[in-house]
């Protein structure tokens, strides 16, 4: 079934004229079709437009235009619901913004299309990105497609779940403090946070401007290596963006990594880690030493204020952030007798628990006195 290949795979199946991109977003469309509705990756799929632009790929495809020229010609890549597609839906499946639909590209979906991708479906999540399951949307709850009694993962649960069942071909999430990797790794998928300021933010609703970066989901470590590809590059949009050439990143993807220095933070392995987590990291750790890496314990000694750290900072900037939604410029709307009251009423109908709480927290630690503290 074409809807179980990699970047690659279709690619290499596509140039060979063996089959069609309209046959490859067929076969996604009926995978999330048959699925979907136990695994709710996806919370909107526009089949028509999808198929239009497979159409347009193919076209491209008999044109004699090549993979090399547009990597992800024909390829299906759908989307988490918090990055900017114009004419979609652009929810971060939060209530509070019922019925908004984007009037601009992010410059990730610009890269996309340029690349010929053909971008469909918006992606659960946890709402705003503000969780860490996928059970803290305003719409529905989304399973691990490998044991629907367990969660995927978060923020970028959907993301996760649809690619690791089969329902597209590739996908794109955020991560601000392990929203990408961490459904990766529960979905049995490759994620990949850039390093910061690699890939442009322009598009991504914030969450915490400090901690931000949009990142791929794919099937195996060469197709994360082709998504990074596209969408790397500087953005003058972006002021945070690092203006830095892009390498080929496949090129070294030789599988040789003699001499190779890994750091393992002593930090990490401490009372409490899950024996089948230490497990795991052992076993890579085995395995990287018989191909040649060396491993070489590291201090992180500031590991204890991770967390902490991250609590403050993030919540704070969500605070300032999401204090745009407020009823007045656009999405949800509950009138009040006074301006006050419009943004309590229409803030608390709008917002879920989990965005009520972080956006308390983050307010109170931006208050007088606290943040001095």
């Amino acid at each position: 079934m074409l809807n179980r290949l990699g970047i690659s795979g279709l690619a290499d199946r596509l140039a060979r004229r063996e089959v069609s991109a309209r046959e490859a977003v067929q076969a996604c469309l009926d995978q999330v079709q048959r699925v979907d509705s136990q695994i709710r990756a996806f919370l909107s799929v526009d089949p028509a437009d999808a198929l239009t632009q497979a159409e347009a790929a193919d076209g491209e495809l008999a044109g004699g235009v090549t993979h090399r020229e547009k990597p992800l010609l024909g390829v299906p890549v759908a989307i988490k619901d918090v990055i900017a597609a114009k004419g979609q839906p652009l929810r971060c499946a939060s209530r509070i913004l019922d019925g908004f639909i984007s009037p601009y590209d992010a410059t990730v979906i610009e890269k996309l299309k340029a690349a010929g991708a053909v971008v469909f479906g918006r992606l659960n999540m946890d709402e705003f990105a503000m969780g860490s399951s996928t059970e803290n949307s305003g719409y529905q709850i989304t399973r691990n497609p490998w044991d629907l009694s367990r969660i995927p993962g978060g923020s970028s649960g959907g993301s996760a779940a649809a690619v690791a069942a089969d329902e597209c071909i590739a996908a794109l999430g955020s991560d601000t403090g392990g929203s990408v990797r961490q459904p990766a790794s529960l979905c049995g998928v490759v994620g990949l946070k850039p390093t910061y300021g690699r890939v442009s933010r322009y598009g991504l609703v914030a969450f915490a401007s400090s901690l931000d970066q949009i990142g791929s989901l794919t099937k195996d470590v060469r197709d994360a290596a082709t998504m990074l590809q596209v969408i790397s590059g500087h953005d003058l949009r972006d002021s945070t963006g690092v203006p830095r050439d892009v390498p080929d990143y496949a090129a070294s993807l030789t599988g040789n990594i003699k001499g190779l220095k890994l750091g393992l933070p002593k930090e990490y392995m401490i009372g409490g880690l899950d024996p089948q987590v230490k497990q795991a990291i052992d076993a890579a750790v085995t395995q990287l030493r018989q191909l040649g890496a060396d491993i070489i314990e590291i201090s992180l000694p500031h590991t204890d204020y991770a967390v902490a750290t991250y609590y403050i900072i993030a919540t704070a900037e969500a605070s300032a952030n999401l204090a745009r939604f407020d009823g007045i410029r656009y999405g949800k709307r509950v009138d009040g007798a006074d301006p006050i009251e419009l943004y309590r009423k229409t803030r608390g109908a709008g917002f879920g628990p989990e965005v009520k709480r972080r956006s308390i927290l983050g307010t109170y630690v931006l208050s007088s006195g606290y943040y001095d503290a």
